[in-house]
């Protein structure tokens, strides 16, 4: 609640960072009212040659940054009043970010009183952050007494207790390089990172409340991260190093290829109009199918060690970009995964977008806000405690 004061409201700058794209905005706060996002921009990470994705990244978030500055603080001023922000909240996904979920148990085998030096002595068992990491402190998202979530444990008596813990790290260089950045255009305002994953279990778990148990699939450009809820607890997560970028060049492969095995082909055959090989098109379907089997293949070992601890749901959540929704959902509904729930009824895959956001983020924009600013807005108001 650091920057809210006795202001009417406040501004915030959200930074989302991701492998393929990075996205900025300006977010207005007022108690009691729905966030409002005056400005976004987002801006693909695009690799230039003998460039790797660390550099190809931060040129990105520089772009984002001069558009924050020379275009959208002017637009902050003219909505809210004041173009002064008062902090910026920078959320990393993957390949940058690691989140673990994990279960310490206290069992004296007797009953007994939890207390707060328990739960500090479960909390820092955490083994050691590796230098080339930051971390970002332990979070406790259940206390579970005697198989009951409890929400206030210390001072309550059982005979079982289980700690769920959330631990998230950041690479080390990547947090710096952005927070130097972003101190250059914002001075010295407050910077907070965070870890995209827990980020998007917290606000998916608050927007669809009836929905206890579910899976999150966030599909983006360089890999795969999986997040299992039950009984709204973060029980599990996972990555697998597959994501959009090899399956959009195993197209372009296959695009390729094909045309190159057609080279002998009679001129005339192929300039004959409506013309079309089947041969061809199913020579492309079989490279596009088996690449994106190798990815239903490794979400399918992810799933298969959630199932060793829990019973999977049938629910899944699906975070891509808008135009890769319908290929994904074709994709998932896939015998390779039906198989691991012994059924053949089609799971309930929902592609999150940008529309279920609308009562909850206003957006005064003039392009379509990006999902995970439209998230990482309702996250900062929720650990705000401005709802």
């Amino acid at each position: 609640m650091w920057f809210f004061g006795n202001k009417k409201g406040s501004s915030m700058v959200l930074i989302t960072i991701g492998s393929s794209a990075v996205s900025g905005a300006y977010a207005y706060y007022e108690s009691g009212k729905t966030p409002v996002i005056h400005f976004s921009t987002r801006h693909v990470i695009e690799l230039r040659t003998e460039e790797n994705l660390k550099s190809a990244m931060l040129r990105a978030l520089d772009e984002v940054g001069t558009d924050l500055i020379e275009k959208g603080s002017s637009v902050l001023r003219r909505e809210t009043g004041n173009g002064h922000v008062d902090g910026v909240l920078v959320s990393v996904a993957g390949p940058w970010q690691d989140t673990n979920v994990r279960t310490e148990t206290i069992n004296p085998g007797k009953p007994f009183t939890f207390t707060r030096a328990m739960l500090s002595e479960v909390i820092s068992s955490t083994a050691a952050v590796p230098e080339d990491r930051v971390g970002f402190g332990e979070q406790v998202i259940a206390t579970i007494l005697n198989g009951y979530d409890i929400p206030d444990a210390i001072g309550k008596k059982a005979n079982r207790a289980e700690v769920v813990i959330l631990s998230s790290t950041l690479d080390k260089e990547v947090t710096e390089q952005v927070r130097t950045r972003l101190r250059k255009l914002y001075h010295t305002h407050t910077i907070t990172f965070a870890a995209f994953a827990p980020v998007t279990y917290a606000v998916l778990r608050d927007l669809y409340p009836h929905e206890r148990d579910f899976l999150v699939l966030d599909v983006a450009a360089e890999d795969t991260d999986l997040a299992f809820v039950k009984g709204n607890l973060l029980v599990d997560v996972g990555t697998i190093p597959v994501g959009l970028n090899t399956l959009l060049a195993a197209t372009r492969s296959a695009e390729r290829m094909t045309v190159e095995e057609e080279s002998g082909i009679s001129p005339k055959l192929g300039e004959q109009p409506g013309y079309i090989n089947p041969d061809r098109n199913a020579r492309f379907s079989v490279r596009v199918e088996t690449a994106r089997d190798e990815w239903l293949k490794g979400l399918s070992e992810l799933l298969k060690k959630f199932a060793q601890q829990h019973a999977l749901p049938r629910t899944l959540f699906v975070l891509t970009p808008p135009n890769a929704r319908d290929y994904l959902k074709r994709s998932l509904d896939s015998h390779i995964l039906h198989a691991l729930w012994l059924s053949d009824e089609p799971l309930s895959i929902i592609t999150v977008t940008s529309e279920q956001f609308t009562s909850k983020v206003r957006s005064k924009t003039e392009v379509e806000t990006p999902i995970y600013l439209s998230i990482l807005a309702l996250y900062q108001q929720k650990i705000a405690g401005k709802t």
